[in-house]
Order: structure tokens, then sequence, then C-alpha cells
């Protein structure tokens, strides 16, 4: 038996896969490494691996029901983890554009970031004990620092053919530590990264001007296992970590590449990498087990800071130290950490809030010299995920709306033609449906107005309509409450309320590109709060960029996690009695 998979690029393109009779059609697809996304980790909800019969049939299921209309099951969609195919079968799969992800790389910062790299001349004595005794007499080295010692002995060699080779060497070090040694001044160079759920977002920058000379970023290719971190759990616990493992690992490598190319900088001028991510990313990254991070307690392998030479898990021309920053809990990772440290939340006088809203909602408060930390489960639809047209930062996913004479004017991610709904468009949505009294403060749709039970956006180049229905609308209930809730729980705790508050500082992908009056239309972000909002960007990025240029930052790192106290949500009596209320749109 064979399935023959469409692939519908720019060009029309076939590839035939050879099935074994009755194998599940998304495996089968993804094995054959067919990018299909499945959302929902091929749990049949979020309707991501739909497919299109065009040879042979397969039957409707159940999951088809419920995730696809009518004149979609008899135009012959299906979903690809629904199917398991006995005979031979056509199908067609549209691109998602997903590898164009509109990824948000960037960030406010209000403060220059000091270098703590130094260089300083030395001339390599005519003889000596050893290299390294010139440089160190009461010290261990590393490896990486003998490594790097090393190059004096090349030198001498160079001196002994022509001794009127200059002696001079330039060494530079952080904290005392040899980072790099060169025979004349060499610029040295450090890569960022942050390890989203959903994206991937790297930085190249010079250690000694503290400037960011590349950028580089891209989907998370495990997201094709997964939107969330429970499923990537399930996925890893299931047997497939040493694949989620290579996927990051490899698309790292790559984009680390990417940059030094483009830049013209030497692999072996780049000396340290900072690594950071949730819990989660980080156990797939190390190739961790995941076993327990799933069920209570929800006990992580390792919080701390994790050092590594780069060769030890990736692949490429660099030989530097690797460093994964540490976290606070198994739910508020190394990425809220980084993003603390980015806004220098420790030094704040008057009671500051950090939020960073996506598929996992991470909530800090910092108020009289502590730091309470907590996560929700926002579920995915802020990042398009569980909406029906729901998509990603895309190429023509409808990014801005607003309801205007009578009709819905939908603005794409650049001005393509619309394929979706992405994240900060499904909140000016349910917005402007309130402001029209088209969506009830319930969530209900007003039947009145809309008979039909859904609104009808735009419609794709294929003329099918994109439509927003009942079951999005909760979608978004159950993520807005469950981050206002946490905020709102995390001042109760605290004794304070809103007007206490001097910043609420927004981080993330999902908070750079929200109109603000939307998110407090919606209730998402308190009415009191929107003047004092300050949307900061990829914090978690900018952290692991102030971690690589100064190292002192890594004792504030320790004493941000010092100071910080993890506040568990589903045990605070305050949090489920208020998660019902603010289900509606107050």
């Amino acid at each position: 038996m064979r399935v023959r998979i469409r692939i519908m690029f720019a060009e029309t393109t076939e590839h035939e896969i050879p099935v074994e009779p009755g194998l599940n059609l998304l495996k089968t697809v993804q094995d054959g490494g067919i990018y299909l996304p499945a959302l929902c980790g091929g749990q049949g909800a979020c309707g991501k691996c739909t497919v299109r019969v065009y040879t042979g049939s397969l039957p409707v299921t159940a999951a088809d029901r419920s995730c696809l209309s009518q004149d979609q099951l008899e135009a012959g969609y299906r979903l690809a983890c629904a199917a398991f195919p006995l005979e031979d079968v056509g199908i067609e799969i549209y691109e998602t554009g997903e590898q164009d992800f509109s990824t948000v790389n960037t960030f406010k910062q209000d403060h220059q970031n000091p270098c703590g790299l130094k260089e300083a001349l030395f001339y390599l004595a005519k003889d000596a004990q050893s290299y390294a005794r010139q440089l160190t007499a009461d010290r261990r080295l590393s490896y990486s620092e003998l490594r790097e010692v090393s190059k004096l002995a090349d030198i001498q060699g160079r001196i002994f053919e022509n001794p009127t080779e200059s002696r001079k060497c330039h060494v530079y070090r952080e904290q005392g530590k040899i980072l790099h040694i060169s025979g004349k001044p060499e610029p040295v160079y450090a890569v960022a990264v942050d390890i989203g759920t959903t994206t991937l977002a790297l930085a190249l920058l010079d250690l000694q001007t503290g400037t960011i000379l590349g950028r580089f970023s891209a989907v998370n290719r495990q997201r094709e296992w997964g939107a969330d971190v429970i499923s990537r759990i399930q996925r890893a616990n299931a047997g497939d970590l040493p694949l989620l493992s290579r996927i990051v690992r490899t698309q790292i490598s790559e984009g680390i590449a990417a940059l030094y190319h483009e830049r013209e900088v030497p692999a072996k001028a780049i000396k340290k990498i900072a690594i950071v991510g949730n819990t989660t990313m980080l156990h797939l990254l190390l190739q961790l087990s995941c076993a327990t991070l799933g069920q209570t307690p929800f006990t992580p392998v390792t919080l701390d800071m994790v050092s590594l030479g780069y060769e030890e898990i990736f692949e490429g021309a660099l030989s530097c130290e690797t460093l994964i920053l540490p976290g606070l809990s198994t739910y508020v990772g190394a990425d809220i950490t980084s993003g603390l440290l980015f806004t220098e939340i420790h030094t704040k006088t008057d009671p500051v809030a950090f939020m960073d809203i996506g598929t996992n909602g991470e909530l800090a408060l910092a108020y009289q010299g502590k730091i309470l930390c907590t996560a929700t489960a926002a579920g995915p639809a802020f990042e398009g995920g569980n909406i029906r047209w729901g998509t990603g930062s895309v190429p023509g996913a409808i990014a801005q709306v607003r309801f205007q004479d009578g009709i819905w004017a939908c603005t794409t991610i650049g001005n393509r033609p619309p394929v979706g709904i992405c994240g900060s468009a499904v909140v000016d949505i349910v917005y402007q449906g309130l402001k029209q009294d088209l969506i009830q403060k319930s969530g209900r749709f007003n039947t009145k107005l809309l008979p039909a039970g859904e609104l009808v956006l735009a419609k794709t180049q294929d003329n099918r309509d994109i439509v927003f229905c009942q079951k999005d609308v909760r979608e978004l209930q159950l993520g807005k409450s469950a981050i206002r809730s946490g905020l709102d729980a995390l001042l109760n705790h605290a004794g304070l309320d809103y007007g206490d508050i001097n910043t609420l500082y927004l981080a993330g992908g999902f908070g750079f590109n929200l109109n603000l009056e939307s998110g407090a239309g919606i209730g998402l972000i308190p009415e009191a709060l929107r003047p004092k909002v300050s949307l900061i960007g990829n914090s978690a990025l900018g952290g692991a960029i102030q971690f690589l240029l100064n190292p002192d930052y890594e004792k504030t790192l320790y004493y941000l996690i010092k100071q910080s106290e993890a506040f568990s949500l589903p045990q605070d009596r305050y949090f489920n009695e208020h998660f019902i209320a603010n289900m509606d749109f107050d």
C-alpha cells in the first residue's frame, strides 16, 4: 500500500510514502519528513492537521465532525490525526506558512548594558616553566581556558621561525577567567538563545561593545508534535524524547551558523552561549527525563544552571562554553528569571508586576523586597491554538480587526491574503463584538444578530470563509480568566490592589502585539493598569544578553531566585473562586 501526499507550496510537488494499512496518517506524514502541525498533540482537538482527500476515501470520524464544518467534510477535508488509511489515498496538504512565523526577538530597554570583558596586553616571556604559569600562578585553569593558553605555543613557534615577530599578545578576561587570547586585537562574540514553546529567538553580540550584530528567529519545529508543554511532555514520555531533543538542537545549531555566516564572523571567535527557556523546553534540549514534569508534585530533574561544552549537545564548528540559565520552578522557568533580570525588577522601590502571556501564562509581583511568582495554564488561544481558523503569526494571519460600517476590517501580517486568525486578532474580534452587541458579556453570541452562530471575517484565496465561532470565544474566555485571576490572586496574597502597582511589564510576542484597548476591553488587562503597561518584548532574550555581557549578573540572577517565592494558584482559594467570575467580559 502507498499513500500519495501532495504538498501545496508555491509550486505543486508530490511525495509518495509507503504505508502499512491501518497506521495513523499524521504519524506517517511526520515520519516522512513533511511538516504538518498538530498543536493538540494529535488528540483531534485543534483541527490544524486538516488535509483534503482528492483520491480514494477516508471515513468521517467524530473528531472530524467536531473540528470541521459540514461543507468541509463534503469537500473531502479530514483530520490526519484521526485517519487510519486501509487503502490507497491521495491527500492535499496546504502550506501553513509557519516556516515564516513572525517572532518577537526585540525588546524595549531603558538602560545601558555594561560590558564585563577586559582586554590586557601580555608579553610572551622567552623562557618560562609553562605558558599557563605566565598567565596565572595561583589558580587552576578550566579546559576551555587551557585551549586558549595553548595559542601561546603557536605564537612562540612563529617567533622561533621569525625572531622579529612581536611577543605582544592580547588577553581577554571576564572576572579573571581567560576567555580569548590572540596575537592581535580581535572581537569576541557570544550568542543568546531563547527556546520558546512556539518560537526560537537568537542574537549574536559583540562582547566588547555590547552591540547586537544579528538576530535569528524561527518557529520551534517541536510545535509539530503539540502546541503546549503538556503535549510535548506526553510525547517525550511516550518515547519521543530523543526526537524532540534532536529537533531543537539541530535548529539552534543551524540558527547560530546562519548568524555567524551572515555577519562573516569566524566560528572560533564565538566564546560564550547562554540559553533560556521554560523548564520543559530545557529538559527536552538536554534530553532529561520528563517523567515527573506533568504529574504532581511536578518535580524537574534540575532547575540549576548547567555548564557544558557546545560540542556536547550541538553540531557545528563552535567550541565554547554553553550555559543553561537557572529557573525557579517547573512552571516558572529560566525564561522568566531571565525576564525578571532584564527588567531589573529587584531594584524597584514601588510594587511592580510582570506578565508573560502565552500558552503558559507566567506572572510575577515584586513588593517589599519580595518577588511572588506563579504560572497559569492559559491555553493556546493567545497564540492562535484551539481556534477554528487560528494560526500563528505567519504571513497572511489576520492580526488586527475593526468593525467598521457594518463589516469586519482585517489587517494581515505582510498585507498578504488572509489565511487565518492569530492571537492578537482573537482579542480584537471579541472586543469589537462586545462593542457591537454581537457578543454578550457572558461570552454568548447574540443569536438575534448572529443567527448562524458565527462571525464571517474574511475569505481565503480559494474562497473559503474565515469564521470565528462560539467555541473560539470560550477558548479565549478560559485563557483570559486564567491570566486575570492569576494576577488578582497575587495581589490579594500580597494585600495590594491595582492602585498600588507602579508598572505592569508585559512581555512576550503576544503582549508586544496586543492592542491595549482591546486587552482592557475584554478584561484581560485591568483598566486601572492600562496606563501603567510597559510593552517590553522578548525579555527572556534580553535578559540572556545582559547575562552574557556582564558576569556579575550571575550573582544577580541567583539573588532574584533567592528573593522569589513560587505561588501555587490551583491551591489558592481566591484564585479558584474568582476564576468563574472572571470568565465574563466585564
